[in-house]
């Protein structure tokens, strides 16, 4: 675990798949691979999951289907195997792509990649432990207040990833200075749940789908949601909006691949990934995990990563 006193904002067609498209896979035999560049059952785990779940169920690639972990260096370390293996792997993304390489963590950036889809956003929440003194997102803003630096807030996996972000920005747009969050790293989700548990941190902020499990089984509260109205099954949790922030902030999930991918492969994966999130399948999932359709093809994707590293920079560079 690692502590920090936050420079964030300072720094800060449903078609089969035909024999042409399938000759255009460079192939090293075996499955294909879904790289999960973190520890199991975070966000990144739960989307690959899913993923692999309706590929297998529904018989789109024709090929098994693995999820690999390698986690380490802020996702750094999967995605440098992703470019290392090159054949028969795509890797889960996000945001944190785009922030490493602001932030100077990391010389990856999305270029050294192939943008293949964004498939899905949720939403951010900030947890508490049961029975904390602290019951809602505008009391846990003003115990930073009179206490800077004082209350302790946990994240995963990555530095200035949108975890760490959202609630830095929340927090910005409430008065107060990043330098007085008193930020608390951890490996995963799960190990964030369980400093929360045991009152190690004060609070915690993680995606609704990384909290959804111990809200439901009442061992945390949740004190606010970044989207603009209260969502179905969390009817209790008031968004920030209603506590006087004007903060909504949803995110993305995508998926990538090896740098140089031939025209072939790219079509090979739009079709498949189409396939998958156009299914009843996909949706039910999405449905059951409290996720919002948002796909976008490979030139999609493209663009979009293009228009949020400019957006990113801009969020994390806005009190410089």
């Amino acid at each position: 675990m690692k502590r920090f006193g936050v420079l964030l904002i300072m720094l800060a067609a449903l078609v089969s798949l035909d024999g042409r498209q399938m000759a255009g896979i460079r192939s090293a035999g075996g499955p294909i691979e879904i790289v999960v560049p973190a520890a199991p059952q975070g966000g990144w785990d739960v989307t690959a999951k899913a993923l692999q779940s309706v590929i297998e169920r529904k018989h789109i690639l024709g090929r098994p289907v693995k999820i690999v972990y390698k986690p380490g260096g802020g996702g750094d370390s999967g995605w440098k195997y992703v470019n290392e293996r090159k054949t028969d792997v795509i890797s889960m993304n996000s945001s944190l792509l785009l922030s490493n390489e602001i932030l100077g963590q990391s010389r990856l950036k999305a270029a050294d990649f192939t943008p293949l889809a964004i498939i899905a956003k949720e939403w951010q929440t900030v947890a508490l432990p049961k029975n904390s003194k602290i019951k809602s997102g505008k009391q846990l803003l003003g115990a930073i207040k009179t206490h800077p630096g004082g209350i302790k807030i946990g994240f995963a996996p990555g530095l200035g990833n949108d975890d760490q972000l959202s609630f830095a920005r929340a927090a910005e747009m409430a008065g107060i200075s990043p330098f007085d969050i008193r930020f608390f790293q951890y490996g995963s989700s799960n190990e964030v749940i369980e400093a929360l548990i045991s009152h190690d941190i004060d609070a915690a902020s993680m995606t609704i789908s990384e909290a959804r499990a111990a809200y439901q089984k009442g061992k945390i509260t949740l004190a606010a949601v970044t989207s603009d109205k209260r969502l179905s099954g969390f009817s209790d949790v008031p968004t920030w909006k209603e506590q006087g922030v004007p903060f909504v902030f949803a995110h993305w999930r995508g998926i990538m691949g090896p740098k140089d991918m031939t025209e072939g492969e790219i079509a090979y994966w739009d079709q498949a990934l189409k396939q998958i999130t156009s299914s009843a399948e996909w949706k039910q999932m999405m449905k059951k995990r409290d996720w919002e359709s948002f796909y976008k093809n490979s030139s999609g994707a493209k663009r979009f990563l293009e228009e949020q590293t400019e957006f990113y920079k801009e969020m994390m560079s806005s009190e410089k």
